[in-house]
C-alpha cells in the first residue's frame, strides 16, 4: 500500500479584521470556515468544530456581504468586466500548445522539495534551499503551456491555475517559516528549538506587492482571559 502526506487541517489562512462581519483588507471580499484565520475558536478551530466553524462563520460572513452589497457602487462590474478579460486573456495565451507531463513533473518537484526542507522539523539551510527552488519551479510553471484549449470543462486548465496557486503559497509559508526563528507548535526549527515569546508571540502576515514580490509581516497577538503556557506534553 503507497502511503503519502496529506493536509490535515490549515493553521492560518487569509487574515479576518473583525469576527462581526467576517470582512478583510480587500474591500468586498470576506472570509469563513478554514479559509478565515479570525483567532476566534471555531474559526481555525480544533479538532472537530469544522462544521459550526462553517455554519458560524459563514452566516457572519454571509450578512456582511450582504450588509456590503446593499450600499456599494459596483460601477455597473467594470472591474469584474476587467478581470473576466484578464483571465481569458491568460486563457488563451495559456492553451496554445504544450506538455502536460511538464505541469505534473513541477507538482511532484514541489511536494518532494516541501517534504524534504519544509517538514515539521526546518533549519535555515533547508528554508534557504527550498526557496531557491520554489523560485526556479515558478520560473518554470510560469512558462507552462497547457495542451488542451477547449473553455469548457477544462481539467487540465483548471490544475494548472492550482498549481500556480500552490507554489505561491508554498513560497508564502517558507518566507514565513524562514522569519520565524523560533520553535512552537508544528514549526519546529532544529536550529532554534525553544519557544521564544519575547520576540515571536505574533502572527506571521505575509502579504504581495503589486509587483509580485512577498513582503513579511507581524500582527500582535490579543491576550484575553488565558495566558499563553508552554506544551509539557
Amino acid at each position: 500500500m503507497v502511503i503519502r502526506p496529506t493536509a490535515h487541517y490549515s493553521m492560518g489562512g487569509i487574515d479576518v479584521n473583525t469576527f462581526d462581519d467576517m470582512a478583510t483588507v480587500v474591500p468586498g471580499l470576506f472570509a469563513a470556515g478554514e479559509a478565515s484565520c479570525v483567532s476566534i475558536h471555531g474559526a481555525n478551530r480544533l479538532g472537530g468544530n469544522s462544521l459550526a466553524d462553517a455554519v458560524v462563520t459563514g452566516k457572519i460572513a454571509g450578512n456582511g456581504a450582504a450588509a456590503f452589497a446593499s450600499h456599494t457602487d459596483f460601477g455597473a462590474g467594470k472591474r469584474l468586466t476587467d478581470l473576466t478579460a484578464r483571465w481569458q486573456d491568460r486563457f488563451r495565451n495559456t492553451t496554445n500548445g504544450g506538455d502536460a507531463k511538464q505541469m505534473y513533473a513541477i507538482r511532484e518537484e514541489m511536494g518532494a522539495q516541501l517534504w524534504d526542507n519544509m517538514g515539521i522539523f526546518r533549519t535555515q539551510s533547508k528554508l534557504d534551499a527550498l526557496s531557491s527552488t520554489l523560485a526556479d519551479l515558478r520560473s518554470r510553471y510560469d512558462a507552462l503551456r497547457v495542451p488542451n484549449a477547449n473553455p469548457v470543462y477544462n481539467t487540465v486548465f483548471t490544475e494548472y491555475v492550482e498549481l500556480g496557486n500552490m507554489l505561491q503559497l508554498a513560497q508564502a509559508a517558507c518566507l514565513a517559516a524562514s522569519e520565524r526563528k523560533e520553535s512552537r507548535g508544528a514549526h519546529t526549527r532544529e536550529d532554534f528549538p525553544k519557544r521564544d515569546d519575547a520576540n515571536f508571540l505574533k502572527h506571521s502576515m505575509v502579504t504581495m506587492d503589486d509587483s509580485g514580490k512577498m513582503r513579511m509581516g507581524w500582527k500582535e497577538v490579543e491576550i484575553t482571559k488565558f495566558k499563553p503556557e508552554e506544551r509539557k506534553y
